[in-house]
């Protein structure tokens, strides 16, 4: 074993020392000097930008945001220009000096680009071959990774040296190779290519070095401040205070610390504080980190943080104008609280770009998609920075006025949260929006359409031919079983794919509608499937949100519905039922208990409501909706007041997936809900009608006695 290991070890130094020797001669070869450097025209402005900037007393948050920013921009540019106005707009102020001379050294090889771009037509697009060196692709013509070459560099442990120069390698060599295969180039440009190439290779493995330098110690403020957000947002706000102070320590000017330690502190004093039980939550260890004090001072040290943040960010300021709007709620001051809340919604457009400049860091910590917590984490610093979830003002002011029984001021605070939303052109957290207000304000977010169950929406690939279809293309159809119409509609269609995590999904933006109109099948359009290279096959659940002038609801899939309520109604364990099923019933007793329902109530509408018709009467009077074979199906007449519970039916329970029966025909017609069924009951039979929700489920026994149907029963079911 010992012998193994001084094996591999003698390995990896020669290979080290290989690389570093083949690095030696190939700077020596490279006609391209990049220590003796004149920028032309064109480059002047961003070399000055960088050669006038640069300090020890850095930020890591703008080291970090510069060093992702500029391969990023590199990545995506479309030509030289607009990457050069890139790097020459930055503020570089910030950055230590070491991270603006390795990027400096990029320079001469771009001019060098630059200048055999115009003088030779056989590389008019030399800037893709730029493009994909910064990401480091092999097929560059057909990918572009936005995270950048070094991502790839430290793809594996980042840490170890052979790793790094061995991925090192790769990645700076797959661009260039592949441009010279694709290009049909003479031999002297071939030269000049190579000239490149090694030049670019000099400059990677310079950069390398300061690269993780700095990204090292951006893993160390990023450990402990997931760790207080992960800690704030369940419910751990002791240890998140701990967590973020840690953070602060280090960097006493950390912008998203010092928004989350005034978060933590206003959460651990209660409304219209006197003494908090944050004392009494701390242990002897945790009295040091933070020190034992009345209420008032908690908020009034929330206070400071405020506004210190705003004195260093004052571009920045709507999380902190939230964050102070959540103090005067807590101090009982609704008037300046709604007067905070109210700026926040003015400052979160305007300041959306300025806010959101570490979200490209965030999404280059790759290893946050692999996991449920990493994507959570990266949910909760968009919520904050972009006006949504908990952070949003207009969503707080509605549960303020839903918790205190105006559910009109509610209502349209919800809409003026959308409205507000759509407006900077972000859809891909509408789920997160939709998840807050249901879990928040239930009641007076499912008041927006009561009719809600009685929408569907349904996907499926769209034909070429009539044997072909295209799978990563669908159509999307909108049915309306309620009785109401939907006017100037705009649909969002959530697809979960396999390999998804349980409840995320990919929205995408459908067509908008004019009208879908009650009783009616609408086709809103085509969209592409243009997630991870998921076709039509992969998709497992559909869902859709829905929002007019005036509704906002979710639109779900019948198969999703049966689904939900089949697996509320399956043998599960005790706890599990308690974890689940109980809070969703919790949210439902509310709304019903707003209008004045009760449980009681819905079982004696029921018994006192229901009708059913076999073969020797139909439902309808009118002569038009007497269609050949409804006289010979099973129907159904339910109170309407069934459908405030999201009602699904079936004859047989669900988990008798062999003899369940759905409903042909489920629609709303003024006070009553009317079911169809393909079933025709032969005398004596004694059959039961199931109705699910996931507040209450109700069997209703029928049964056939001398050629006519009855009620034989209404009971509750587990």
């Amino acid at each position: 074993m010992k012998r193994t290991i001084i094996i591999i070890a003698a390995a990896l130094l020669v290979g080290i020392g290989i690389f570093f020797l083949v690095r030696g001669l190939n700077k020596q070869e490279s006609p391209i000097d990049l220590d003796q450097y004149t920028p032309i025209p064109e480059f002047r402005p961003a070399a000055e930008a960088i050669e006038a900037q640069g300090s020890d007393d850095y930020d890591i948050e703008e080291t970090v945001r510069i060093l992702n920013g500029l391969e990023v921009a590199q990545s995506q540019s479309d030509n030289f220009y607009s990457f050069l106005e890139y790097m020459a707009k930055q503020d570089y102020s910030r950055v230590p000096s070491d991270v603006l001379r390795a990027k400096e050294r990029i320079l001469p090889i771009l001019q060098k680009m630059f200048e055999l771009q115009k003088q030779y037509d056989e590389l008019n697009d030399i800037w893709m071959l730029a493009r994909s060196a910064s990401t480091g692709v092999t097929d560059f013509a057909e990918k572009a990774n936005p995270i950048g070459v070094l991502s790839s560099i430290f793809a594996g442990d980042p840490m170890s040296t052979a790793g790094v120069n061995q991925t090192l390698v790769e990645a700076k060599t797959a661009a260039f190779q592949q441009y010279e295969n694709d290009q049909k180039l003479k031999e002297s440009l071939k030269k000049e290519i190579e000239d490149l190439h090694l030049a670019y290779i000099d400059y990677l493995t310079e950069y390398a070095p300061i690269y993780i330098k700095y990204m090292k110690e951006w893993d160390r403020l990023c450990l402990d401040r997931d760790k207080a957000y992960l800690d704030i947002y369940a419910g751990r706000t002791v240890e998140a205070y701990n967590a973020v102070d840690k953070v602060l320590e280090r960097h006493p000017a950390n912008r998203e610390a010092m928004l989350l330690k005034a978060l933590t502190l206003i959460q651990l004093t209660p409304t219209n504080p006197n003494l908090s039980d944050f004392n009494s939550q701390l242990s002897t260890a945790e009295t040091d980190t933070a020190a034992l004090r009345p209420d008032d001072d908690h908020l009034q040290e929330a206070e400071a943080i405020i506004s210190n943040y705003t004195d260093l960010y004052p571009d920045r300021t709507a999380p902190s104008l939230v964050l102070k709007g959540m103090i005067y709620l807590k101090q009982g001051n609704e008037a300046k609280a709604m007067s905070c809340f109210d700026q926040a919604s003015v400052e979160y457009p305007r300041q959306a770009t300025a806010l959101t400049d570490m979200l490209a860091s965030y999404r280059n910590r790759t290893y946050l998609n692999r996991s449920s917590e990493g994507k959570y984490l990266l949910h909760l610093y968009r919520s904050t920075m972009e006006g949504y979830g908990m952070f949003s003002p207009n969503l707080l002011k509605a549960k303020y006025y839903a918790d205190n029984g105006d559910a009109e001021r509610a209502k349209e605070e919800i809409f003026n949260h959308f409205y507000r939303r759509g407006n900077q052109g972000v859809y891909d957290c509408l789920l997160s929006d939709m998840q807050y207000c249901e879990q928040n304000m239930y009641s007076t977010f499912k008041q927006l359409l009561i009719e809600q169950s009685y929408i569907d929406v349904d996907v499926e690939p769209t034909t070429d031919w009539i044997v072909s279809k295209n799978d990563d293309e669908v159509k999307v159809t909108i049915h309306n079983r309620s009785d109401i119409d939907l006017e100037n509609v705009r649909i969002f269609l959530c697809l979960h794919y396999t390999d998804m995590y349980r409840d995320e999904y990919d929205v995408v933006k459908c067509p908008s509608v004019n009208i879908i109109k009650h009783h009616d099948t609408t086709e809103i359009g085509t969209v592409a499937l243009n997630y991870e290279d998921k076709k039509y096959n992969d998709i497992t659940r559909i869902r859709a949100i829905a929002m007019t002038d005036d509704k906002i609801c979710w639109i779900d899939n019948v198969d999703y519905k049966y689904m939900h309520a089949y697996e509320a109604s399956r043998n599960q364990s005790a706890a599990a039922k308690k974890s689940v099923v109980t809070t969703d019933k919790n949210r439902r007793e509310q709304l019903l208990h707003d209008f004045n329902v009760t449980a009681s109530d819905i079982i004696s509408a029921v018994k006192s409501g229901i009708k059913v018709y076999g073969k020797d009467k139909t439902l309808w009077d009118n002569v038009t909706d007497l269609l050949p074979g409804t006289e010979n199906t099973l129907t159904f007449e339910l109170p309407r007041l069934l459908s405030l519970i999201d009602p699904v039916f079936s004859l047989n329970q669900l988990k008798d997936k062999e003899h369940a029966i759905r409903p042909t025909e489920n629609t709303l017609n003024g006070s009553n809900i009317r079911l169809r069924f393909d079933y025709q009951p032969a005398e004596g039979d004694r059959f039961p009608l199931y109705i699910y929700s996931d507040y209450i489920n109700l069997k209703v026994t029928v049964q056939m006695n001398k050629g006519k149907l009855s009620i034989d029963g209404v009971e509750i079911v587990d």
